[in-house]
């Protein structure tokens, strides 16, 4: 990883000293991986969403101080949110014990943070304006073309339900703290055809993650 440039925003510079090289985490042979891949295949396998419920539930326990140790985790989704556009309320999908909760409360009004794994809500942070929410992303509690924004860090992509529950013009941060050495990771370019005709794309790093902001077409 090449050192932070001169123009970097600080707390970028402080995370790359903390953690001047990304974990390992062997990300191309990860469970996790390839669940996500067997799911983009086939959206309907359950064996592989309960396999993806199973491993976090486990981890659940150990998630969080995990995450702190990763100095720079959410750093994706501070410099994604500069980005997006003016919202009213936003839905983090995949948000585990709220890693990146804080920093999407403190630019959007309100926030509904979802996450399949009751294990890691448990042990969740609590944020002031947050409504904290077990769901699957196969089927969000949500109605169709209602939400202005959604956001994940290192989420389970499920590009049929966000498409459904973004409106119009909404918006959609997809954010990973360690790019492709991140296990639930795929590549910008593929979601982004996944989405569908008529999404634009922005894009780029910060620290070891990559945060890309994806614009539904409308209005």
């Amino acid at each position: 990883m090449p050192p932070a440039g001169p123009g970097a925003p600080a707390d970028i510079v402080a995370a790359m000293e903390e953690n001047p090289q990304p974990p390992d985490l062997k990300a191309d042979d990860h469970p996790s991986r390839r669940y996500q891949e067997r799911l983009l295949r086939d959206p309907g396998d359950h064996e592989a969403w309960q396999g993806l419920r199973r491993s976090y539930d486990r981890m659940a326990e150990d998630w969080r101080e995990w995450t702190e140790d990763q100095h720079g985790y959410d750093l994706a989704v501070c410099e994604g949110l500069r980005r997006v556009r003016p919202a009213e309320w936003a839905v983090e999908i995949c948000c585990g014990t709220g890693e990146a909760t804080a920093a999407i409360a403190g630019a959007v009004p309100a926030v509904v943070a979802c996450d399949l794994s009751l294990e890691m809500l448990r042990r969740r942070v609590d944020v002031p304006g947050v409504r904290w929410v077990a769901a699957d992303v196969r089927s969000l509690p949500l109605g169709t073309g209602r939400v202005p924004l959604v956001v994940s860090l290192n989420g389970v992509f499920h590009p049929t339900e966000i498409v459904r529950v973004i409106r119009p013009g909404g918006q959609l941060l997809w954010c990973t703290s360690f790019r492709s050495g991140t296990p639930l990771y795929v590549p910008p370019e593929r979601m982004h055809r996944l989405l569908g005709e008529g999404w634009t794309a922005e894009g780029g790093h910060a620290g070891h993650g990559e945060w890309t902001l994806f614009t539904a077409p409308g209005a």
